[in-house]
């Protein structure tokens, strides 16, 4: 199952202001499940410096889980009301998270542009 392109992601994501000036002090891991698969994001000094399947015993900072079908919702270019902003999908029980309340809400700005960003590079 591919979503989005990657490579152009993790390379739009690094060179994008907003991320940088909102992520500038991000180190840590993401962890975003879709359905069955996940994928496992590392961050250091605000930089995407990896992605990968993680393993049954990586930890993560943040984990998003939601379902395949939301998933796509959310990465379309314009989504129906409530997958817009990942926020607003967990609000409306479409998403779920878990993990280090301090830093989602910290680095929530960088999140949400991250996710327009993938966005951006979904695979539809």
């Amino acid at each position: 199952m591919t979503l989005f392109n990657a490579q152009a992601f993790q390379s739009a994501l690094n060179e994008d202001g907003e991320f940088k000036i909102a992520g500038r002090f991000l180190d840590g891991a993401l962890k975003l499940h879709f359905a069955d698969e996940a994928l496992l994001l590392k961050f250091r000094d605000g930089q995407l410096v990896s992605m990968s399947t993680p393993s049954l015993f990586d930890t993560a900072d943040v984990v998003i889980k939601g379902p395949l079908s939301s998933w796509q919702e959310f990465l379309k270019p314009v989504p129906r009301p409530f997958f817009h902003d990942m926020f607003a999908a967990i609000v409306r029980q479409q998403f779920e998270w878990s993990g280090n309340s301090e830093t989602f809400f910290a680095y929530y700005g960088a999140f949400r542009r991250m996710f327009q960003i993938m966005r951006d590079h979904a695979i539809h």
